[in-house]
């Protein structure tokens, strides 16, 4: 079996079939006159694809091998439907043609049930999400949603993928499809093909303003970058004239180019937000959750090829207020906060979530009924909880009015929560508020025994801040150890005394204890962290 792509060869035409099948494919390392001979009188056991013509010039060599160098063998051509008539009209009556013309809904669900088999809450999430199980009657991107659901993370299955992040990982696999190009190149890629990409990003945007789905201004040149995202579709004006196209191929891809362009031009952004409550631009509102998705920390790393990433953090600073502010009421609902006290009253002022999985949706929840209740502090237990980062952040809000972490048993938090806590205040890019944390741990610095380095330069930042003096743990396996220091915030001087009682041999503990010490220490001098 011979695999050709006909953008690979256009360029140059093969001089003979030695040509074609060793110089433009493979060439045995010996015996070459032996294997083409072979190749020739068994041509009904050879199978030679050619996938991607577009032109006439292209098809000769095909004919070429019909006719006269391998008559029996098996050809397989692939071209797009809008070019199949140009080239296909005097095409041998007993070949056979297939129209490929993507999943149907049965298709689908089969494909995601044979292949998500092994996760049910991502198969029945979306099964049952409109738009994402839409997307996946192009197959390309029904096999990108699966790969973006199973992409092993550092934090496994404690952090889900977004359906924004899927859409951008499906457009750099386009690009990467497209031209050919290899993983580490992407970035490059985009940063070169910016203009390019994000003119596409403005029709895009113009076209969903105007309820528009074949882009009019765009000619579908199959070289261009455009290309990669776009599919053509031919319209018969007359019997021996016709229009071309191009249209994306699924549209929500359109609505996720058009926050693409949102993005780059957030000075459009507060327009948008209030035209798309009308009647009229209520069509545009599905741009919003896509311009969430981006400006998304997890997101950047995706698209700042296309948007540098200081532009986004800047732009998200004042955006998700001004959702908030732009979609929910401006006076304070008296009844919300009746409800949540309600709520509050009935459970004792106890939210058990132990063993749970929250999204940032349900944490934002968890914040908004804990805030409510001012007058009297909630018991939170978060034990076995999976949180991600995001989730986190918005739980730390409201930690003002929590009076411990753990079963309401007892007053105790949990400490892996505590350090998970810890973790993601001290690795976020944002301003610390750290007093209701410390108030939270009785002043206890619950730190990770190797992390980022950022952890370590703010958690000395939290000691010399603090107006008490802060008693710092180091977690390793799930088992907090105090870390007591001689002087305040003197991370060179600190004694390791275990709070457990649990023996630990001492040669792996030597070792971890230097670790620690060196990458607090270095946190203060700015020398690189231990590994």
């Amino acid at each position: 079996m011979f695999y050709f792509d006909v953008r690979d060869i256009s360029h140059r035409k093969p001089m003979s079939l030695e040509d074609l099948l060793f110089n433009m494919y493979s060439e045995p390392k010996k015996n070459k006159e032996e294997v083409l001979q072979d190749i020739k009188e068994n041509s009904e056991n050879v199978v030679i694809i050619f996938d991607g013509i577009t032109d006439l010039s292209s098809l000769s060599v095909v004919k070429e091998l019909m006719e006269n160098l391998l008559p029996d063998a098996k050809i397989v051509t692939t071209c797009r439907p809008d070019q199949s008539e140009d080239f296909l009209t005097d095409w041998p009556a007993d070949w056979f043609r297939v129209e490929v013309k993507g999943f149907s809904d049965a298709s689908i669900r089969a494909y995601l049930t044979e292949m998500l088999s092994a996760d049910p809450d991502s198969l029945s999430s979306v099964l049952n999400n409109l738009e994402l199980f839409s997307l996946c009657h192009v197959p390309m991107y029904a096999l990108m949603v699966v790969t973006c659901i199973y992409f092993p993370t550092s934090k496994a299955s404690k952090q889900t993928c977004t359906i924004t992040e899927m859409y951008s990982n499906v457009l750099r696999q386009c690009i990467q499809q497209h031209s050919s190009i290899r993983h580490k190149d992407i970035d490059n890629y985009l940063k070169e093909n910016r203009e390019k990409i994000l003119s596409l990003a403005e029709i895009a945007f113009d076209a969903t303003n105007t309820k528009n789905m074949n882009l009019t201004t765009l000619s579908c040149e199959e070289s261009s970058v455009h290309f990669a995202f776009l599919g053509a579709l031919m319209v018969k004006v007359a019997p021996t004239a016709s229009d071309t196209y191009c249209a994306f191929l699924h549209y929500t891809m359109q609505e996720f180019f058009g926050a693409l362009w949102l993005l780059q031009n957030p000075d459009q952004i507060r327009e948008v937000l209030e035209k798309c409550q009308t009647e009229e631009w209520k069509h545009t509102k599905h741009m919003i959750p896509f311009l969430c998705g981006l400006l998304n920390e997890r997101n950047i790393r995706l698209v700042n090829g296309l948007v540098p990433d200081q532009q986004i953090k800047k732009t998200s600073d004042w955006f998700f207020k001004e959702v908030v502010n732009t979609f929910l009421p401006s006076q304070t609902n008296q009844d919300h906060a009746e409800g949540c006290l309600l709520l509050l009253d009935k459970l004792d002022y106890h939210l058990d979530l132990s063993g749970e999985h929250l999204d940032p949706h349900q944490c934002c929840a968890v914040s908004y009924v804990t805030s409510q209740s001012a007058e009297r502090k909630v018991g939170l237990d978060l034990k076995d909880c999976i949180v991600s980062d995001q989730g986190v952040r918005l739980i730390l809000g409201s930690l003002k009015n929590v009076r411990h972490l753990g079963p309401s048993s007892g007053d105790s938090s949990d400490p892996s929560v505590l350090c998970q806590l810890w973790t993601t205040l001290l690795s976020s890019v944002a301003e610390m508020d750290f007093t209701s944390l410390l108030g939270l741990c009785g002043n206890e610095l619950h730190l990770p025994v190797q992390g980022e380095r950022q952890v370590f330069e703010r958690a000395e930042e939290v000691m010399k801040q603090s107006l008490e003096r802060v008693t710092p743990l180091e977690h390793q396996r799930g088992i907090p150890e105090r870390l007591e220091t001689e002087e305040k915030a003197s991370p060179t001087r600190f004694v390791f005394s275990s709070t457990t009682g649990s023996e630990k041999i001492p040669e792996e503990r030597t070792k971890r204890e230097k670790i620690f010490l060196l990458n607090l220490f270095s946190s203060t001098t700015g020398s690189e962290k231990i590994p």
